[in-house]
């Protein structure tokens, strides 16, 4: 028998969970197998599709009918904007133009993926990571504390997240800490490390170990990933420098002493 909280999971998966309901739920699938497994089989059907679904865009004859029904209806008076939930305030021509642009299948297994975070699969956690790097660097917010004292990074995520990384410099091997930051690796949040290397960023993703399991490394959009747990924590380091010199961070991280 299913859990009757499943059709919760599933609007929780899809997006559609009101944000004053967002973390009821997440306490609710954290304690249950039922919908931990529901979340699992969701998160693996959106990484087959990711992989292996091919790629349509709508043909310019049905592009064209949507566009001109869109266009045709009424603008939302002043009293329907008042009945619409907090969260439901998404442009719904913004939503339907980009899911015609050609890849509206794969934009929405990812967009599956990204949500179905408990627990994540390997190939998931590799997006995750990869979209919030590219994310910071194209929003220019990817250090908030800037200092390569460790003794200044450290103390400053004290307070702010619920776990204490590793802060260590590796300017003499060619690895300078520049900073760090939070972030989120899908719903976890996650301590960021920024290490300059030449002409290259480094980050280095600490988060609270969940059980789930790790890959070992991934490639998206030309950023490489590597994976490792030590502890009770999970680490992820991504940059777009080689992957040889990856390793050789990724092994000066891990040699250090706890």
């Amino acid at each position: 028998m299913s859990c009757p909280e499943r059709l919760r999971t599933q609007a929780f998966i899809d997006g559609e969970i009101a944000e004053a309901d967002v973390a009821s739920v997440e306490r609710h699938i954290e304690g249950c197998e039922d919908c931990q497994a529901f979340c699992a089989d969701a998160a693996g059907v959106s990484d087959a599709i990711r992989s292996s679904a091919t790629r349509h865009a709508a043909p310019d004859h049905v592009r064209r009918r949507v566009t001109m029904m869109l266009d045709a209806e009424p603008a939302p008076t002043a009293a329907t904007r008042r009945r619409a939930p907090a969260d439901a305030r998404t442009d719904r021509r913004s939503f339907w133009r980009g899911a015609f642009g050609g890849a509206g299948i794969t934009g929405l297994a990812a967009s599956l993926a990204i949500l179905a975070v408990q627990p994540p699969s390997p190939t998931t956690l590799v997006d995750q990571v990869t979209a919030a790097h590219t994310k910071a660097l194209m929003d220019g917010r990817e250090i908030a504390v800037v200092s390569s004292d460790h003794h200044t990074v450290k103390p400053w995520f004290a307070g702010r997240i619920d776990l204490s990384p590793p802060v260590r410099d590796f300017a003499a091997q060619g690895f300078k800490l520049i900073g760090g930051r939070l972030d989120k690796v899908g719903r976890a949040p996650a301590a960021v490390l920024v290490y300059q290397h030449g002409r290259h960023q480094v980050a280095l993703f600490v988060w609270s170990d969940r059980g789930s399991p790790l890959p070992t490394e991934g490639v998206r959009h030309g950023y490489h990933t590597m994976f490792w747990k030590s502890g009770d924590l999970d680490f992820a380091a991504v940059s777009d420098t080689a992957t040889p010199e990856l390793a050789n961070f990724v092994q000066l991280v891990r040699s250090q002493p706890e």
